[in-house]
Parts: C-alpha cells; sequence; structure tokens
C-alpha cells in the first residue's frame, strides 16, 4: 500500500530493516519478485498488486474475527471502523463521534476519510464498518439506505444582486469546482443535467480535492461554486461569500454496508446514536 518500506515499517511500528528482512524472506519462500527496485526506490510488480488485493482480503477477515470476540463482550471494547466523505466527516459527524463516544467510553472509534467513491471502496474492501457518504453508491454488494441530509448552496465572492441566476448564467459562468467521485461534484453534475447544461462545457478554472480548498479559492474570487450548506454557512455569516437566489434540492446522505460481512453491533450503536439525534 506505501511502496515506500520506511513508510511501511513506521506504519507497522516495526523497524525498517525487520520490514525489508520479512518482504524478502516472502519472496525467497514463494520464489517471486513482489517489488521492482528502482534506485532507492520500490513499485509492486503485477505479482505484488495481486497478492496485494489477497493480503488486504485476508487482514479484512482477520478484523472480523477480533471485532467477533471483543463483541462478546457486550460493547466495554473494540474498535469501530467509520469511514465518510469529506463534507460529512468535518461538518456533520463530529458532534454525532462525541455524543456515542459519551455513551460508549470504551470503544475506539478510527474515522478515515475520502470522497463517495473512496469511501465505498474501503467499505467494499472490508477496511471500513460503515460508511457514510454524500453521493449515490452504484455497487451491488453494498446496501445503502437514507440516513441523514443536507443541501448545496451556491456561492460567490460578490452579491449576485439584480443578476438573473438561471441556465444561460450558469453555462456562462466560472466555476470552482470538487474533484469527479466526490459526492458535491456528482450532486452538482446532475442539477446541471436536469437544466440542460452539459457539465464538461463548463468554464472551470480549478478543480481542487477539498471543500475548504473550493472555499477559500471562491473567497479569493476564482469563481462560483456549488458547496454544502453546512460549509459555507459560516462564512456567508461572515460576508466572506454570498448565497445565489436559487434553492438546490435537499440532497440524502447515505449509510454504507458490506451486504455479506459481519454486521457489527458497535456499527449498530452509532447508528441508534444517529437516529435518536433525528427524533
Amino acid at each position: 500500500e506505501r511502496e515506500h518500506m520506511t513508510a511501511a515499517a513506521r506504519a507497522l511500528n516495526v523497524t525498517q530493516s525487520a520490514a525489508s528482512a520479512a518482504i524478502a524472506a516472502l519472496e525467497e519462500r514463494h520464489a517471486i519478485k513482489l517489488f521492482h527496485r528502482v534506485g532507492r526506490g520500490i513499485a509492486l510488480t503485477e505479482a505484488g498488486r495481486l497478492f496485494l488485493a489477497e493480503a488486504r482480503g485476508v487482514l479484512a477477515r482477520a478484523g472480523a474475527a477480533e471485532t467477533v470476540l471483543d463483541e462478546l463482550s457486550g460493547l466495554k471494547r473494540g474498535t469501530l471502523r467509520v469511514v465518510a466523505s469529506q463534507t460529512i466527516a468535518a461538518y456533520w459527524l463530529p458532534p454525532i463521534l462525541a455524543a456515542f463516544r459519551e455513551r460508549y467510553p470504551a470503544l475506539g472509534i478510527e474515522l478515515a476519510i475520502g470522497n463517495t467513491a473512496q469511501a465505498a471502496a474501503r467499505v467494499h474492501d472490508g477496511d471500513a464498518d460503515l460508511g457514510i457518504v454524500e453521493g449515490e453508491v452504484d455497487d451491488p454488494a453494498l446496501a445503502h439506505w437514507p440516513i441523514g441530509e443536507d443541501r448545496l448552496m451556491l456561492v460567490s465572492a460578490e452579491p449576485f444582486g439584480r443578476d438573473h441566476v438561471d441556465a444561460a448564467w450558469l453555462a456562462q459562468a466560472r466555476w470552482v469546482q470538487r474533484e469527479p467521485g466526490s459526492g458535491t461534484r456528482s450532486t452538482l453534475d446532475r442539477y446541471l443535467l436536469a437544466l440542460s447544461i452539459d457539465p464538461a462545457a463548463l468554464d472551470v478554472a480549478l478543480v481542487l480535492p477539498s471543500n475548504e480548498g473550493v472555499r477559500t479559492a471562491v473567497e479569493a474570487g476564482a469563481g462560483i461554486a456549488a458547496l454544502s450548506s453546512l460549509v459555507v454557512a459560516p462564512a456567508i455569516k461572515a460576508g466572506t461569500l454570498y448565497a445565489a437566489p436559487i434553492v438546490f434540492d435537499h440532497r440524502p446522505f447515505f449509510g454504507l454496508r458490506h451486504k455479506e460481512r459481519y454486521r457489527t453491533k458497535a456499527a449498530d450503536a452509532l447508528l441508534d446514536v444517529i437516529g435518536r439525534g433525528k427524533q
């Protein structure tokens, strides 16, 4: 995964020499090369890439087995692995995790962050027990259901004034956007297509991999953007961003689970906390 021996050793809390010796022993035992050695760097061979997928599966099953044993103690120990897309992880989820930790202080929480596509991949591969994402996921191995919601807002560094923000105006505007694969981007693309606007034909000044990067670029005058109301509300209140007089539909947040993997009690407990918060 790291394609760097020192970084891998650090992640595993072993010495670099121990990590190197383990790889060398594995290669010698099976008479195969897992890495190309190029100068001082390494890169996976085709055999290494194939083995990586199998190794991830083995470790995921071992982690699931350990989780089963932990949960026999009745949520008195163990770790909940959650992956969430950026808007959710940074703005919607933290108070929920705080309430969860107060209720289950003995449970650890591992939160990974990525865009919707990356989060779905982690749940699919068994690297997370539960995913929460902004975009729809087309993976038959994953169960997905609405778990929350927010709304996009179109924002600019200057007031929209008397501008008539219609399809023609949007098609001519200069944009700052999230990267492909993000829920924010896919929601905007669907909105534009419904107005017969081709997203690929827009004048896009910047494509950035984080909500904060997009918001900061818009505040600097790089263009307009559609971002979650959770992301832009403080800037609108401070007067550094202005909202356009258009209304996006509410967009759901989706929970994600692998249909065939063990359903952890810790994940169920978090979903219960989320459900109580809606009441």
